[in-house]
């Protein structure tokens, strides 16, 4: 084949691209699936409660001052932002404490610890004056694994939140911040077994997290000025989209964030999102980089981003179990576990985290879609608007544009626009996914960044990062199977046949899209493509074949009709060598084929 015939055949392949892609998703459509049942854990019991409550001075305590002028400025002062139109929407709802507070918070080697059945348990308490909900950040590092901790707050001291190994914790290098507890005071009740000296761990209590408002309270607003969802806003119980299965899934995959950043206590929305790997269920989260970035510079670096991520708390099925009620359902629970920092962007606000912990069963890894969202399409979004009940919330598309805040003004085009016909998006909502519906369920989009729209707005836009965008970074994450050991774009041929050739071009998420100049059975030249398919192995690409079909080039255009008549299939040796295997209407063959040089 001449270089002249490759230049044409290159031709050739960019017209067939642009006019395939509206028809056929050349990008993958991954569906969701629900989270397989997690291993049973033992009832959260307490050990010594009737013997400490008999005698008290065996609980060690603490209990700091007062919370001070200058920490209440800095929330109200982050939470004045969040409320302006077109700002992006996360809530602050605390302030931490930090670890050089007085009085001292206890340690291992000063708790009463008492011999219980198996081993011993003590019980230290911290106090933070006023405060709605509290976390403790607890040192772990070199204490055993078998050691165990049950929480409770002093506003609910029924509510038991454990048992938490410290096994489970995967990351003890940093402080860990235990679950949100009700009330001002969180008892830690923990366990040691026989044959740990208990009075020697390395443990302590080494910081606290004071929050304004707390689950019994659906973070509503205080006189911190945390605000409560409008009364726009659509309890997930009471959408008339209930009663489907596909939206019960989507709404099952998304959790309240709950996390520190620096001196303040952030709230968001975070979705669990599925990957291509049917054999594995890793817990991957999608949020908005804002949740846990500066909104201005300097950003953070992927260690202070991680610092953030540790932190984490996910609320599960924090939502109203009958609509027009205020109770939580049976299935609520909290993952204190934190997550490990993946990924994150600026200009495109997005953020992706590992959880470290297993979701709670009854919860859904979400499907995506990484094409394109075309305009007007019906969209949906599951959140938590200033912290409060899950809320849904239904719209279309209106086209795609960029904010004018940086660093999210950096780019074209890098957000959906979003106009909604129910409910609406506040402050917390930040980082919630907007979902499109698909064949096989609800699949994910993008997630919140911030926007105009309002219960006061219901015309305002809303703006979501563009999951078809961020998907070539997150690709090796959510399409592990078998990635490309190369690069392969190119023209590819056989020099003993030239006449006909390959223009493969592949995706930096490693979709290829190839066309075929060949020869049909009458010898009359034609054209193949195969927009997508799989990578069966590093070194093997499969997908289907199609023909095409459209209006002639001197009449006016009728449309674009692809037809399968095959399948095809690259078998790559080394970067500039492999095979070409074919099936075309019944007919198969096989060439090898290499990188054509000029």
């Amino acid at each position: 084949m001449q270089n002249r015939s490759f230049r044409w055949l290159r031709r050739m392949a960019a017209a067939l691209l642009a006019a395939a892609l509206p028809a056929l998703a050349a990008l993958p459509i991954v569906p969701g699936e629900p989270v397989q049942a997690p291993k049973a854990q033992a009832a959260p019991e307490l050990r010594i409660e009737a013997r400490v409550e008999a005698h008290p001075a065996l609980r060690a305590s603490a209990r700091l001052a007062p919370v001070q002028a200058r920490e209440l400025a800095l929330v109200r002062r982050a939470n004045a932002g969040s409320r302006l139109a077109g700002k992006p929407k996360r809530v602050v709802i605390g302030v931490v404490r930090a670890q050089d507070a007085t009085p001292r918070l206890p340690s291992a080697a000063e708790l009463a610890w008492i011999p219980v059945e198996g081993g011993h348990a003590a019980q230290m308490a911290v106090a933070s004056p006023d405060a709605q909900a509290l976390r403790v950040s607890l040192d772990l590092a070199g204490v055993p694994g078998n050691v165990e901790m049950v929480f409770f707050g002093s506003g609910d001291p029924a509510h038991l939140v454990g048992p938490v190994r410290v096994a489970d914790i995967p990351d003890r290098t940093s402080p860990w911040w235990s679950p949100v507890t009700e009330g001002e005071t969180q008892t830690v009740e923990v366990f040691v077994p026989e044959g740990v000296d208990a009075p020697s761990l390395p443990m302590r209590a080494v910081a606290v997290s004071h929050l304004f408002s707390g689950p019994s309270s659906r973070f509503e607003k205080t006189s911190q000025d945390i605000g409560s969802a409008g009364s726009c806003n659509v309890d997930v119980a009471c959408s008339a989209s209930g009663g489907d299965a596909a939206f019960r899934n989507a709404s099952a995959s998304v959790a309240q964030m709950v996390f520190n950043d620096g001196s303040l206590v952030g709230l968001c929305t975070g979705t669990l999102l599925n990957d291509a790997d049917k054999s594995t269920q890793v817990p991957w989260f999608l949020s908005a980089n804002h949740c846990f970035d500066n909104e201005q510079a300097p950003y953070k670096t992927p260690g202070q981003m991680q610092q953030v991520a540790g932190t984490l708390d996910t609320l599960w099925f924090f939502e109203a179990s009958t609509c027009g009620g205020s109770a939580l359902g049976a299935s609520y629970r909290e993952l204190p576990s934190g997550a490990t920092y993946i990924f994150n962007d600026a200009t495109s606000d997005v953020l992706f985290l590992r959880l470290n912990g297993t979701p709670p069963a009854s919860a859904y890894f979400a499907g995506w879609d990484a094409n394109p969202v075309p305009v007007g399409t019906a969209v949906t979004d599951f959140h938590h608007p200033q912290g409060d009940l899950k809320k849904v919330s239904q719209g279309s598309v209106l086209g795609f544009t960029t904010p004018t805040v940086p660093p999210a003004s950096s780019g074209v085009n890098r957000y959906i626009g979003v106009q909604w016909s129910s409910g609406t998006t506040e402050a917390g909502s930040s980082g919630s996914a907007i979902f499109t519906p698909s064949a096989s369920g609800y699949v994910v989009r993008g997630a919140l960044w911030g926007g105009a729209a309002s219960c006061s707005n219901r015309v305002g836009m809303d703006l979501f990062s563009r999951f078809d965008q961020a998907y070539p970074a997150l690709a090796k994450y959510l399409s592990p199977t078998n990635a490309p050991f190369a690069d392969f774009t190119d023209l590819w041929w056989n020099p003993a046949e030239s006449g006909w050739g390959l223009n493969i071009t592949q995706h930096a998420s490693h979709v290829i899209f190839a066309v075929w100049y060949t020869y049909d059975t009458s010898g009359k030249r034609t054209w193949y493509f195969m927009p997508s398919g799989t990578w069966t192995s590093s070194s093997t690409y499969t997908g289907p074949l199609y023909s095409a079909s459209g209006s002639a080039f001197d009449a006016p255009f009728q449309g674009f009709a692809p037809t399968q008549v095959g399948t095809g299939t690259l078998r790559f040796t080394d970067a500039s060598n492999g095979t070409w295997s074919y099936t075309v209407n019944g007919a198969s063959g096989s060439e090898p084929i290499t990188r054509q040089p000029f």
